[in-house]
C-alpha cells in the first residue's frame, strides 16, 4: 500500500448523503447501497441525512432557494461538512444520492490534506453533433481538518444567491458552473474517477454502446469507478424512465 493510501485509511472519515425519504426508489437504494457497502469496506462512517439538511440554511437562503432543491442542497453540503470537522473528524466526503459506486475496491480517496471535487466529461448534442465538455462537479466533494476553501465556498455560495437578480436561477449556479469558473483560473485539486454520466451516455449504457459512451471514454481518459447518474433528468425530455434507471444500476452494479 502507498502511503498516501496508508494515509488515507488512518483518517477519522465519514461519509455523507442526503435525499428526501419519500423519493427513494429502488434504482436510488441501489445508489445508497453502493456507498454504504464502499464505506463499510473502507472501515469509514456513513451518515444519510433527510430533509433536515435544509434546516441548516439561514432563513433567507432557504427562501431564495427552496424551490431550487439543488442550490439549497449546493450549501446545505458545505454545512454539514463545516460541522462534521468540527466535531473532529479528519475529513468529510459528500456523494450526491444518485451515485452508484460500480467497482468498490479500487475506488480510493487519497486526498489527505485540502479538499477536491470531481471531474466532469458531459456529453450532449450541439449543432448536430456530439461534443464533450471538461466540468467540475460536486456530486463528491471531500474536506479534510484546517482546509483553506470550505469557508470561503459558504461564503461565495450565499453572496452568489443573495445578489442573485431575476427568475432563471439554473440548478449549477453555487455548484458546477461556479467551481468550473475557479477551475479555469486556480486548478482545483480533482478525483477523476467519480464521473458524471449524461443522458446519452446512460442511454448507450442501456444499448450496449454507442457513440456517446465512446466519446465519453475518450475524453474522460481515466478510469471510472463510480459516477453520478444524473437523477434531475428522469422522466425529462430525455426519455429516460424509472424502468431505465433500474436497468442501468443493474447493468453497472455486479
Amino acid at each position: 500500500m502507498e502511503v498516501s493510501q496508508f494515509v488515507a485509511k488512518e483518517m477519522k472519515t465519514i461519509v455523507y448523503q442526503s435525499v428526501s425519504p419519500n423519493q427513494i426508489s429502488p434504482w436510488l437504494q441501489t445508489c445508497l447501497n453502493s456507498v454504504r457497502a464502499w464505506c463499510e469496506n473502507q472501515q469509514w462512517e456513513y451518515t444519510l441525512i433527510g430533509d433536515e439538511i435544509f434546516s441548516l440554511l439561514p432563513d433567507w437562503y432557504w427562501e431564495k432557494t427552496r424551490h431550487r432543491k439543488m442550490i439549497a442542497t449546493d450549501l446545505g453540503r458545505l454545512l454539514l461538512a463545516k460541522q462534521f470537522l468540527n466535531q473532529g473528524y479528519d475529513r468529510a466526503i459528500w456523494l450526491d444520492a444518485d451515485v452508484l459506486i460500480f467497482n468498490p475496491h479500487s475506488l480510493q480517496i487519497e486526498i489527505t490534506e485540502e479538499y477536491a471535487f470531481g471531474l466532469e466529461t458531459w456529453v450532449q448534442w450541439k449543432n448536430h453533433q456530439l461534443k464533450a465538455y471538461s466540468k467540475v462537479h460536486n456530486a463528491i466533494c471531500v474536506f479534510c481538518a484546517g482546509n483553506s476553501f470550505l469557508d470561503f465556498y459558504i461564503h461565495a455560495c450565499q453572496r452568489i444567491i443573495k445578489h442573485f437578480q431575476g427568475t432563471q436561477m439554473v440548478p449549477q449556479l453555487v455548484g458546477p458552473k461556479f467551481l468550473t469558473l475557479l477551475h479555469n483560473t486556480m486548478h482545483l485539486p480533482l478525483i477523476r474517477e467519480v464521473a458524471m454520466f449524461s443522458p446519452l451516455v446512460l442511454k448507450d449504457i442501456l444499448n450496449g454502446g454507442g457513440k456517446a459512451l465512446t466519446l465519453h471514454q475518450q475524453k474522460h481518459n481515466h478510469p471510472i469507478y463510480a459516477a453520478n447518474l444524473s437523477a434531475s433528468y428522469l422522466n425529462s425530455d430525455h426519455g429516460l424512465s424509472e424502468a431505465d434507471y433500474q436497468t442501468v444500476t443493474r447493468l453497472l452494479w455486479h
